[in-house]
């Protein structure tokens, strides 16, 4: 790994709790708040969501089960290319027992509201595989898929991928989605290449057409309505290869708006690889810091590194 991130974890929750605020925001009843976020100097409270200003979302709290997860399976599965059912059921499970374990010990508002209610019911991992129905082509799968670029091939960053999201979103908007994200974030962690050069990296490597809609830059407006998944991973694409810094970033996803948390969790991790600013302060001293806040994520970026960096 030539650039390792062990803020990424940090990032991806910085992004999440300040995109949270303008989450699908109306105007021009937000357009106040949407200001007030602009000046990045603390972090606030969506209108009409029962998270606190500095808290994350499912963004955070499902990348953290996907890192855990791969922290878990460093000797296992993750280092071939299994083919066999027993393998891709080893895959799955240890996923699926990462998504419950994290929300059980951690419940927290801001899922999907079908979603939570699902983990809420849920006993284990078992009983997840056994109950789901993963026909969603929104943005889930790829909104917790940044960590899987520290494996170390594209090929398998591809698998992997793509395992996890069948998951919960077993369709083309968001399988393709989650590969489209784990492949940037691996192109980050390990090219030498600059960020501009990700998206021909994501075409040449899936081998799709360069008219593809999948990679086709982000034109602006807001990021939501039908095929989000795509979306979300065109918008973030587009950032990555064009923004400078963070807080441009911001600054863009914001304007843009529709999902802005997911967005903006997602484009943290990815360039915070490369982009090693200084922020704000309250970026740190107003996130939560409770059992799994501040200094867990910090720790979690570091663990995440160090396993697949040696």
């Amino acid at each position: 790994m030539k650039h390792p991130n062990p803020l990424m974890l940090l990032r991806i929750a910085q992004g999440d709790a300040l995109g949270l605020a303008v989450e699908y925001a109306k105007f021009p009843r937000d357009q106040e708040l949407k200001e007030k976020v602009l000046r990045f100097e603390h972090y606030y409270k969506h209108p009409t969501h029962s998270l606190q200003p500095g808290a994350y979302s499912d963004d955070t709290q499902m990348s953290v089960a996907v890192a855990e997860a791969l922290i878990a399976e460093k000797s296992t599965p993750f280092l071939s290319v299994p083919t066999s059912v027993r393998y891709l059921a080893s895959i799955q499970s240890s996923f699926a027992e990462s998504f419950v374990r994290c929300f059980k010990r951690d419940p927290r508002d801001g899922y999907a509201r079908g979603f939570q209610t699902f983990l809420e019911g849920v006993k284990d991992g078992r009983d997840f595989l056994d109950r789901i129905n993963p026909v969603s082509d929104k943005n889930g799968a790829a909104m917790r898929a940044v960590p899987i670029g520290v494996l170390p091939t594209p090929e398998l960053v591809y698998y992997v991928a793509g395992e996890q999201a069948k998951l919960t979103h077993h369709t083309s908007g968001g399988l393709g989605s989650a590969i489209i994200v784990a492949l940037l974030s691996h192109f980050a962690l390990y090219s030498d290449a600059p960020m501009s050069e990700a998206r021909e990296f994501v075409r040449d490597f899936l081998k799709i057409p360069d008219s593809e809609e999948s990679i086709a830059p982000w034109t602006g407006g807001p990021v939501q309505g039908p095929g989000v998944g795509i979306a979300t991973a065109r918008a973030v694409m587009t950032l990555v290869t064009t923004e400078t810094s963070l807080l441009n970033i911001a600054k863009t996803a914001i304007e843009w708006g529709g999902d802005t948390d997911s967005v903006l969790a997602i484009a943290w991790g990815i360039a915070s690889t490369r982009m090693r600013e200084d922020l704000p302060s309250f970026f740190e001293d107003e996130l939560e810091d409770g059992t799994y806040g501040l200094d867990f994520l910090r720790d979690l970026g570091a663990e995440l590194m160090r396993a697949y960096s040696e």
